[in-house]
């Protein structure tokens, strides 16, 4: 069965059509004698019109003469729901305005359009393709990438039930219903559902992982709508919205759906579009949430690092210290066990009773005590230390650089006849005045 043929004075015939294309009627070359000069454009063996009746259809196709060659159109393999459903998306597509015409080649031959229709002002071709046998994604993708680089649009249709490239191409699921109404498009158009929290500065619709990245804090609502099949509509309406370019195929953009193709209209391209920009939005700011903590943890790191360095410092200046007020009092000073908020956290020093210095105070945590240290001799491992000292103590305070060690027992004090106020005199040189 196939529906176009060569006419040796009319050319290229379309028995679909009352005029065949060519302004002549079919009585002419319907059960003549002789037969008409039909012949197959694909073998050049003759053709003879026939007419017949199925169902809602009053079909006219041509069939080959007895005794026919091989023949590409004769065991392509295409049953009769194939060439009704080509007479069918021929016959809206022209009832759209657009011409049809079918089994058309492409030029060199990479492509042949079941029914291919063409705008009033041919600014757009639309190869309408019914794919009722199977075929795999990679087969049907690179035949639609084939007439996507002559600019050709394309639409699948197919009546199978399972269809694994509904997704992967521009295509239409297609269903006869059994009382022979309109066939009825039943999957590939889809419309989105858009669904918002109330307070879309604060999202609560999803906690997971995926969507907030674990951060903390509110986050702007990225929107929870979602995609979802159009309740079955007749597929003459589906054809003229496309000729209309009110229906349009696109590549969804939700997480669920992302890259597979949809019929859509425009309002429907806006609603996920509001949503996909605030998506955008919130990844923004979940990006600011986490850069945040980044920086909070980073100044946790350094903190600790700090606290770490500080202590190994007054660590490390323990005995030193001890050794420099006994050479100064000549007795040993106790050492408390760690630094504490009273002397900017510095470790402080005491003969007997009397506080008398303070190791490795925080140069920044000196302002608040600075008083209570004032007349104490503070120590520093460095040079530098000692700079950040002065920069924040009070002008005159007594501050000594002592060499680290890493031996930290303080030495053992011998037994001295000095009193604590004399020692503590003969540190701080009040002896001598």
């Amino acid at each position: 069965m196939v529906f176009v043929g060569v006419h040796d004075a009319w050319g290229r015939i379309d028995v679909t059509r009352p005029d065949l294309g060519c302004d002549q009627d079919r009585a002419s070359i319907h059960k003549t004698k002789p037969p008409a000069p039909l012949t197959c454009y694909e073998c050049g063996w003759q053709l003879h019109l026939v007419h017949k009746a199925h169902a809602a259809y009053d079909l006219w196709f041509l069939r080959h003469a007895n005794k026919a060659p091989h023949c590409a159109t004769k065991t392509a393999g295409e049953g009769l729901q194939h060439h009704l459903l080509k007479l069918d998306l021929a016959h809206h597509a022209r009832a759209a305005g657009w011409t049809a015409e079918y089994e058309v080649p492409a030029a060199d031959g990479t492509w042949r359009a079941d029914v291919l229709a063409t705008s009033p002002d041919g600014a757009r071709r639309v190869a309408l393709e019914a794919q009722m046998a199977s075929i795999s994604v990679a087969d049907i993708t690179a035949r639609t990438a084939r007439y996507r680089a002559d600019g050709i649009e394309v639409c699948w249709f197919t009546d199978r039930k399972t269809i694994p490239w509904l997704g992967d191409v521009p295509a239409a699921q297609i269903a006869r219903p059994e009382n022979n109404g309109p066939v009825q498009v039943t999957a590939g158009p889809a419309r989105f559902v858009p669904e918002w929290c109330e307070d879309r500065g604060s999202c609560g619709g999803c906690q997971c992982e995926s969507c907030a990245s674990g951060v903390d804090g509110p986050l702007p609502c990225g929107g929870h709508g979602t995609w979802q099949t159009v309740d079955p509509f007749p597929l003459d309406r589906f054809v003229r919205a496309i000729c209309t370019d009110a229906t349009r195929p696109h590549q969804l953009r939700t997480e669920e759906d992302e890259d597979q193709w949809r019929w859509i209209t425009r309002r429907y391209f806006e609603l996920e579009e509001e949503q996909v920009q605030a998506q955008a939005r919130r990844e923004q700011a979940v990006d600011r949430l986490l850069a945040r903590h980044r920086r909070q943890a980073a100044d946790a790191r350094d903190h600790q690092a700090a606290i770490e360095a500080l202590l190994q410092r007054q660590k490390a200046l323990t005995r030193p210290a001890v050794e420099y007020v006994y050479q100064h009092t000549g007795r040993y000073p106790r050492v408390a066990e760690h630094g504490t908020p009273e002397f900017a956290m510095g470790v402080p020093i005491y003969l007997g009773d009397a506080l008398c210095a303070v190791i490795c105070p925080v140069a920044s945590r000196i302002p608040a005590v600075r008083e209570r240290l004032a007349g104490l001799i503070l120590f520093a491992a460095t040079e530098r230390e000692r700079d950040r000292i002065v920069a924040n103590a009070q002008p005159g305070q007594r501050i000594e650089v002592l060499e680290a060690q890493q031996d930290t027992e303080p030495p053992s004090p011998p037994d001295q006849g000095i009193t604590v106020k004399a020692a503590v005199h003969r540190m701080l040189g009040l002896d001598r005045m």
